[in-house]
């Protein structure tokens, strides 16, 4: 019996089942007609009655006025053990109160670890009701009471602490998702500080001014100016180092974009795959290494120009993707899935014949057609060789190099330069002259300062005196090839390049040579 009292006690979850179950175990097991249960509360400090049952003369009202410090209960509280009595008018430490038909009483304390939590008492209307059995089982089941009431109130402490642990975790989580949202929007305002602070740099840098005052430059020129207000896509075409890049800037700062980002991005100088995410951005995860979302230059530029140099180089995914931009309007960061659009005007430029591109199946016809809606072809330097003498006045006196080195060149000297057809135009006439600052004695350029490559240039080209002697265009070639050499000291590479021809046209002249001298 005394098992299945503790199994019933110990297995219940609730405090006040409990104690029902306490007063329901202990009304089976005795002949009473009167139950008190009391507990320790710690809040009030004092001994609550908890559960109570009995015939129906034992009105509530009865009960509840009742003290735990009168009576049997009373004394088992201060004498710290059970108590028996079986005729409690022969016990002087009964209380009687009007109405009740007690005989006998039986107390036992509820303790924990020697402390007394509380009471477990029982009354009968007959004499002799409990014996030393009765008093085994009820401090029984007041032992397993303390071992549940205890555990319980652990179990509740520790539900309670896991509340409020769960309560402040849930609060910590708001707030830290509250800040990671701040930082998020402290990022975007940095990127957009810095994108404003990069265009508030480049725009105090001071811009390179286009120089020259030939009729194709001019002509060049007045057809930018007409264009710049308008919102055509335009295609700039020229070669390397006739400043393409200069007529973009004319574009944009000649728009009513000006006050707005201009971004450039050269095509020919990222892996495809590096391009796409600079060009359109990535979301985070998209990739192994995109720990970040990263904001594209095509955002970057929104309400701005975005120049695309080197356009001729793209791969074509790449063409696809630049295409569905310029048709839509919108692209798809790498990784993303949600469309963003944004305003922006495009230029673009190269240095290839895209005509012959689209011909030969390497530029997609209709991004071709998209991209110029007007074309601008910038003149190379052989063909307005009167603008020479501003440009090498304006480079010897740019300050490029952060030395101011100015000096001043020779009319003999500059007709050399003038003779020159510039292979690598305005960007090779440019380091020419920054060389010769750097390298020429004395304040004066002299002939004397002047390459070898570019004197025997202009002593190569036929005047009607020429005519006189004729000499043979291989030898003449020859003459140029071996010339260009001994100035760049045998390097054969940069003689190649000065020449205009690839290394291995080189090799395969100087091979030719070597035979023809053999024979």
């Amino acid at each position: 019996m005394v098992n299945e009292v503790g199994r019933k006690i110990l297995t219940t979850p609730n405090l006040d089942d409990l104690y029902r179950e306490i007063s329901e175990t202990v009304q089976q097991t005795f002949n009473f007609h009167h139950l008190a249960l009391w507990i320790y509360d710690a809040r009030s400090q004092e001994y609550i009655l908890k559960s109570k049952s009995g015939v129906a003369i034992y009105r509530d009202e009865i009960e509840t006025r009742r003290s735990i410090n009168l009576g049997i209960i009373g004394w088992c509280m201060k004498s710290g053990k059970t108590i028996l009595a079986n005729d409690v008018s022969q016990e002087i430490h009964y209380y009687h109160y009007p109405g009740l038909h007690t005989k006998s009483e039986l107390c036992a304390l509820i303790k924990m670890y020697d402390e007394v939590i509380g009471a477990l008492n029982v009354e009968s209307d007959q004499l002799n009701a409990f014996d030393e059995s009765d008093i085994t089982v009820l401090e029984t089941i007041a032992d397993l009471c303390a071992v549940a009431i205890h555990h319980r109130k652990l179990y509740n402490e520790i539900e309670n602490f896991n509340r409020e642990l769960e309560q402040k975790v849930e609060e910590k989580t708001k707030e830290l998702t509250a800040a990671n949202e701040k930082i998020l929007q402290q990022q975007a305002l940095l990127k957009q500080e810095n994108k404003s602070l990069k265009y508030l740099i480049d725009k105090k840098i001071p811009p390179l001014t286009i120089i020259g005052s030939s009729k194709p430059l001019k002509q060049l020129l007045s057809m930018v100016d007409k264009i710049a207000p308008t919102q055509a896509t335009v295609l700039i075409q020229g070669e390397s180092g006739t400043g393409k890049e200069l007529i973009a800037r004319r574009l944009h700062e000649m728009s009513e974009r000006k006050a707005a980002p201009y971004v450039t991005i050269n095509c020919g100088a990222l892996h495809e795959n590096l391009l796409k995410s600079e060009l359109f951005g990535h979301e985070k995860g998209a990739f192994t290494g995109a720990h970040a979302l990263k904001i594209g230059l095509v955002e970057t530029a929104h309400g701005g120009t975005l120049f695309l140099d080197e356009i001729g180089e793209l791969g074509k995914e790449m063409q696809a993707k630049l295409l569905r931009f310029l048709q839509e309007g919108e692209f798809y960061r790498v990784g993303g899935k949600k469309a963003l659009k944004v305003n922006v005007r495009v230029l673009s430029a190269t240095n290839k014949d895209l005509e012959v591109e689209v011909q030969e199946g390497r530029f997609r016809e209709d991004l071709y057609y998209r991209l110029n809606t007007i074309t601008l072809r910038v003149p190379p330097l052989r063909k307005r060789l009167e603008d020479i003498d501003h440009l090498v006045e304006y480079f010897l006196q740019a300050d490029l190099w952060g030395e101011a080195k100015v000096k001043k060149i020779t009319p003999e000297a500059l007709e050399l330069l003038r003779q020159y057809d510039w292979p690598g135009n305005i960007r090779e006439l440019q380091n020419i002259v920054e060389r010769l600052k750097i390298l020429s004695e004395g304040e004066v350029i002299t002939p004397e300062d002047i390459g070898t490559h570019i004197k025997f240039s202009s002593i190569a080209k036929p005047t009607l005196s020429d005519f006189s002697t004729v000499v043979g265009l291989e030898e003449l070639e020859k003459a140029h090839i071996l010339k260009t050499l001994d100035y760049y000291q045998g390097n054969k590479t940069r003689a190649a390049t000065a020449l205009g021809i690839t290394i291995k046209t080189l090799y395969n002249k100087l091979n030719r040579y070597d035979h023809l001298t053999t024979h």
